[in-house]
């Protein structure tokens, strides 16, 4: 479910970006609001056992008439959790959260009257967050990251506003450390696309 992906400071700034679209729309020639669910790849060699999660999140974008590409805000967020047992542990809890809110530009191209094709890309700030329980014990760890973005993919406009498609995204240049351990969340996600676009068609 989503409410199980998305904490609740990610939800809160999803409905900060779409009451920005929504006030934007009233003046602004025409944008899109769009909700992703779907899968996360991150590197296995740094995030194993919880490398592949479940994902979550927002994008936003918008522009007046005549713009050559739109602005562009998103929200998101992955998790997963698993047991792992260790000599000397025993059982090992291990939940991993990689939040994300971006700023770029987006363009979306209509050959058709309905099918739409975009294209994106800009900067990232990420949010790795890692808990760990082992013997009683609980840790809890984070650090942030700059990076950059790439967004493509395809929707359908059904009706006058509402779109369905697919979303692929990928980051990269981001460097972290927790605990001394340094390790990347560049990631690769795709996921449905749902949302709704103005003007109506």
């Amino acid at each position: 479910m989503l409410f199980e992906i998305c904490p609740r400071r990610v939800l809160a700034k999803s409905l900060i970006a779409l009451v920005v679209a929504s006030l934007g729309g009233a003046v602004l020639a025409g944008g899109n609001a769009t909700f992703v669910l779907g899968v996360r790849s991150l590197d296995e060699d740094d995030w194993d056992p919880i490398e592949t999660q479940r994902l979550g999140g927002t994008t936003v974008d918008f522009g007046r008439e005549g713009w050559p590409v739109h602005l562009a805000i998103g929200v998101y967020t992955s998790r997963n959790e698993d047991v792992v047992t260790e000599p000397g542990f025993g059982s090992v809890e291990i939940e991993g959260t990689l939040e994300e809110l971006s700023f770029g530009v987006h363009k979306t191209f209509e050959p058709g009257r309905n099918v739409r094709p975009f294209l994106g890309g800009g900067v990232s700030s990420l949010t790795a967050s890692l808990e760990i329980d082992a013997l009683g014990e609980r840790l809890e760890e984070d650090d942030r990251s700059f990076a950059i973005y790439g967004q493509g993919g395809v929707y359908w406009r059904i009706g006058s506003r509402f779109n369905l498609g697919l979303d692929v995204r990928m980051v990269t240049r981001s460097d972290m450390s927790i605990e001394g351990i340094e390790f990347d969340s560049d990631y690769t996600q795709v996921g449905l696309l749902l949302g709704w676009g103005w003007p109506g068609t």
